[in-house]
């Protein structure tokens, strides 16, 4: 029997709550139904970014911004439903990722020391007893606890989608804030996943530093007026992470305004920077297939930076003779390949599947992801 799913995803572009409904039946096979994306405010949006920074100490303005995050979550379920026509007595399960303020993975913790962890902001309890459905939440803390690096944690449904309609050795390219990758094998049952770098984070991060808050690059328009500074790319590209060998996760709080500025020696245009921080996307993407075992065959591109018409032909070229699509070819909107993940992994929890893929991850062995929140 088929249900209702609903899946909910923001970024690190901080732009945007998208919650989708997906109808999901027993083998799982997922049929994207209605999608509604809940734009963040400004001044919530500046207090996100705020938070992503280690320096917040103050424990009621965090659970101020849990809730009011939590909130907009509840605004975009219920609109989603208002425009689907459905009631939440008709859903079975939301699966919400929450908002993610910082990702600390075994590899950067074994630098120190340090416990790993991920924080994902969000309260649950709220979202499930205001919307009256269940909820699962905290995707990544088990795969960590597992020994793995808690992302990415799409390549497993990716796989499920993809495998059965695209060629061997497709490559899924998912060109969010960070940008990531899923490696379909020869026999399609082998899987390579891991984050190649940044894409839209530094890229809007460098917009708002230039040109004001709130905003970003449109179709890289201000991009496209800038020049590539060459020498100060190869810095950029020089970075360990760009080589290092999967399993590999990284975030915004590494690929930060920190890092940007210790490889800035020289002041730069703004349409310069945004310019030679797009090639790094391009680049850095390139760079990384070399990891893989073969080359793709196909490269398919989702999320949100497929609308940046310069990132795109730019990589069109570069991945050339590779042929680029999106995920639209294959009848899902690019844009919310994230969000329908997440309402899959809900389901893989409700089944008590494992979510993860450990040859992607790192983890010790395949769990099943997620906490579940009951509404009543």
């Amino acid at each position: 029997m088929a249900e209702y799913y609903i899946g909910i995803m923001s970024g690190t572009s901080v732009d945007a709550v998208d919650a989708v409904l997906c109808q999901i039946n027993s083998a799982g096979e997922t049929e994207h139904l209605s999608s509604h994306s809940e734009p963040f405010s400004a001044p919530l949006s500046a207090r996100l970014h705020q938070a992503m920074s280690p320096s917040i100490s103050d424990l009621l303005a965090f659970k101020q911004l849990e809730h009011d995050y939590s909130e907009l979550v509840v605004t975009a379920v219920n609109n989603l439903l208002a425009l689907s026509n459905k009631t939440a007595k008709q859903i079975k399960t939301i699966g919400c990722h929450g908002q993610t303020l910082w990702h600390h993975p075994p590899s950067i913790a074994s630098a120190d020391g340090s416990a790993a962890f991920t924080l994902q902001l969000l309260n649950p309890a709220l979202i499930a007893v205001k919307t009256g459905i269940d909820v699962v939440s905290d995707f990544r803390q088990k795969d960590i606890v597992a020994g793995g690096e808690g992302a990415p944690l799409v390549p497993a449904f990716h796989h499920h989608v993809f495998a059965r309609q695209c060629p061997a050795r497709t490559a899924i390219l998912n060109l969010g804030g960070i940008a990531n990758i899923t490696y379909l094998g020869s026999d399609k049952t082998s899987v390579i996943g891991f984050d190649t770098g940044p894409a839209n984070t530094l890229l809007d991060l460098a917009y708002r530093l230039h040109y004001g808050s709130p905003g970003y690059d449109k179709n890289g328009h201000t991009a496209s007026q800038g020049l590539v500074q060459e020498a100060l790319l190869q810095r950029l590209l020089q970075d360990p992470y760009f080589t290092k060998l999967p399993p590999k996760s990284t975030g915004r709080e590494y690929f930060s305004e920190t890092w940007l500025n210790k490889k800035l020696n020289s002041s730069i245009k703004g349409k310069d920077l945004l310019r030679t921080l797009l090639e790094l996307t391009v680049d850095s993407i390139v760079q990384s297939l070399t990891l893989l075992p073969h080359s793709p065959s196909l490269i398919v591109a989702c999320g949100g930076g497929v609308h940046n018409q310069l990132l795109m032909r730019q990589l069109s070229t570069k991945l050339a003779p590779t042929n680029l699509t999106t995920t639209a070819d294959y009848g899902i909107d690019p844009q919310a390949v994230e969000a329908i993940a997440f309402a899959w992994l809900a389901w893989c929890y409700d089944k008590r599947q494992p979510g993860n893929l450990s040859a992607v991850t790192g983890a010790q062995r395949h769990v099943v992801l997620g906490s579940k929140t009951y509404a009543n």
